[in-house]
């Protein structure tokens, strides 16, 4: 099926001029030609409603499906850094706000930033738990690539009915594609400035009763990297960011109604932080590098089964370890997370109006960090989890869906949590206009050091657990309308509201350089609205648009959140003027941001240029800047 519902793409922040080779035969097995009426259909998110295949336009939840392919083959977008940028409510800082590949990505969901409020999920693997809430998507989305990925869903506003702890602004859900059609392969390289370079060799298809899809990608550059008053670093290799990606997946057709799937990925990487310190000897500044390295293992296996007409099962067990160090020599720190899942997932139709899905899970966490010279002030965190969810579809009559789900966990480390969902969707005006609406609950638990007594050094800092912490918790609602004004020209608008409790921060203690962790008082709310618009003039040379502005007021205490910015755009239009040639343009711009000290920064915006040129059915020119 054709995905229609793409978001525009922000520039790099980084002018690039890039020439990249595509040598293919892949997908030599032409897709049937969509019917008109089939290219109006809305792309299937199977996130929005766990269990369920649901158009996008048939659930009331606010999500974005975004089309792998359309961004990287038409627009170029390589990484998923990039990729989010075009989300309406999305305001991303690559590199953690230094603008550098391969450093850590923050995603801040409708001015809710980073791990502990957007839930990272890949192949149905939950990748932040309560016991880990470092970097971890945060370093995953840093250094995703566009080549090994399928599926890119980003669901807003609070998701803890069904995807629990650390989905208090959305949960970003992604995965590994399945093989299609005869056996091919594709091959592509790109070279550009400061010395960049990826490559990728991908193999897919399917085989009689099994389908396989492999990717393998090396990316390299040097970054830009500079002091705050734009000098370079006297050092060498300062910014430069390598790293090695691999993803498979298997999937095996047992019968007409049950098939396995198999995922395995890994990855390997690197990035030098430069800083500029004090020499204590000679109380002279002086450069040093602190290189991270990042190694992480992702597995799942599942079964499906569809029983009869009325009843489908499936039961998936996962693992996702990574180890993330930094060698400084002042204050080294090393972390590793080893995450196992397993989930056991029902979904029973009682008639055409009437379904429901629900299921058990069950999560198991240990967090493990070492700090200092010789690995010493070992942490290690241990956190089991006990879920029980379900949720309600029901449609009472044509174009009017509604659903309701709940969510109860229990954890090894805090007091039982339950969340609950609401949300409908309803079609009119022959099908033209919808409006739809959802709320719900969110919470982000304690990790398990957080949550009891001891403390635990790092970076010259002490900190102290507090046993009293309650779970952090927010709560959400949506209301949107979508309207197609054209055929094929959308308009959409969607009001949002998020707050958020008992945030967990950390207080001074009496002693200096103590800190212990607490809830703080009060609370935080953001709260704005989406404008988006897209579409295409196939007549007009094949000319596709989208554009998106998210105006958001995010307060805690008073004042800004930290790290958002108050009004973000976006914006891509492309067209084919001559057979075989496919050029655009792209524009982003973010306006009212401040740091994580609340302080304000100046504005910016990024404008790139593309183009493509297909020499033959098998080979492919790119060139961007």
């Amino acid at each position: 099926m054709k995905q229609i519902h793409t978001t525009p793409h922000e520039g790099v922040s980084l002018a690039v001029l890039a020439l990249a080779l595509a040598g293919s035969c892949a997908w030599a097995q032409a897709e049937p030609q969509a019917t008109p009426e089939e290219t109006e259909l809305a792309p299937i998110t199977v996130s929005a409603h766990e269990g369920l295949d649901i158009p996008y336009d048939s659930t009331g939840v606010s999500v974005t499906v975004l089309d792998v392919a359309e961004l990287r083959d038409t627009q170029d977008i390589l990484t998923v850094s990039d990729a989010l940028t075009t989300v309406p409510g999305l305001y991303v800082m690559p590199g953690g706000g230094l603008n550098q590949q391969g450093n850590v990505s923050y995603v801040v969901t409708r001015g809710l930033k980073g791990d502990a409020y957007t839930q990272c999920m890949v192949d149905g693997m939950r990748l932040n738990t309560g016991s880990g809430n470092g970097l971890v998507s945060s370093n995953f989305i840093a250094r995703a690539n566009m080549y090994d990925l399928g599926t890119i869903e980003m669901l807003r506003g609070a998701q803890g009915a069904t995807y629990g702890g650390g989905s208090l602004a959305g949960v970003l859900y992604m995965e590994t594609p399945e093989g299609k059609g005869d056996p091919s392969y594709t091959l592509s390289a790109e070279g550009g400035s400061h010395d960049s370079f990826t490559g990728n060799a991908t193999a897919q298809g399917k085989v009689k009763k099994l389908a396989y899809f492999f990717s393998a990608t090396a990316t390299h550059t040097n970054n830009d990297f500079k002091r705050a008053d734009g000098s370079k670093f006297d050092l060498p290799h300062a910014g430069r960011a390598t790293d090695w990606a691999e993803a498979l997946r298997l999937d095996y057709d047992i019968n007409e109604s049950a098939k396995a799937t198999l995922t395995y990925r890994r990855e390997d990487a690197t990035f030098n932080y430069a800083s500029t310190g004090m020499n204590y000897a000679t109380y002279a500044p002086t450069d040093t590098l602190s290189p991270y390295t990042f190694v992480s293992n992702l597995a799942t296996a599942k079964v499906e089964t569809k029983v009869n007409e009325r009843y489908s099962t499936s039961l998936m067990a996962g693992y996702y370890g990574t180890d993330f160090n930094l060698s400084s020599s002042g204050y080294p720190f090393y972390t590793n997370i080893r995450n196992v899942q397993t989930e056991w997932r029902n979904a029973y139709k009682w008639n055409d109006r009437h379904t429901t899905t629900g299921g058990l899970a069950w999560n198991r966490s240990l967090y493990t960090a070492d700090s200092g010279a010789g690995k010493h002030n070992s942490d290690r965190s241990l956190e089991n989890v006990y879920a029980l969810f379900a949720e309600h579809t029901y449609t009472p009559r044509k174009n009017w869906e509604n659903s309701l789900a709940l969510r109860g966990e229990e954890s090894s480390i805090y007091d039982g949590q339950s969340s609950l969902r609401a949300s409908s969707s309803l079609k009119f005006n022959k099908e033209t206009s919808r409006v739809f609406a959802s709320a719900g609950q969110g919470f982000r638990s304690p990790s398990a050091f957080q949550h009891r007594s001891g403390h635990y050094s790092s970076w010259g800092t002490t900190y102290y657990g507090n046993p009293n912490l309650d779970p952090e918790t927010s709560y959400s609602a949506d209301l949107g309308f979508e309207q197609q004004v054209a055929k094929e020209h959308f308009l959409s608008a969607t009001l949002f509201i998020t707050r958020t409790e008992d945030r967990i921060t950390t207080a001074a203690t009496a002693t200096p350089g103590s800190y212990v962790y607490v809830n703080a008082p009060g609370h935080a709310t953001a709260q704005g609205i989406e404008l988006a618009a897209r579409g295409t003039f196939e007549q007009a040379w094949k000319t596709g648009y989208t554009a998106s502005c998210t105006l958001t007021d995010p307060k805690q205490d008073k004042r800004q959140m930290n790290d958002t910015a108050r009004q973000v755009w976006s914006a891509d239009i492309h067209t084919s003027p001559i057979e075989k040639i496919t050029t655009g343009v792209g524009l982003s711009a973010a306006s009212g941001r401040n740091d994580y000290a609340q302080r304000k920064q100046d504005a910016y915006y990024t404008l790139r240029w593309y183009a493509d040129y297909k020499a033959t059915e098998h080979l492919t020119f790119h060139v961007r800047i």
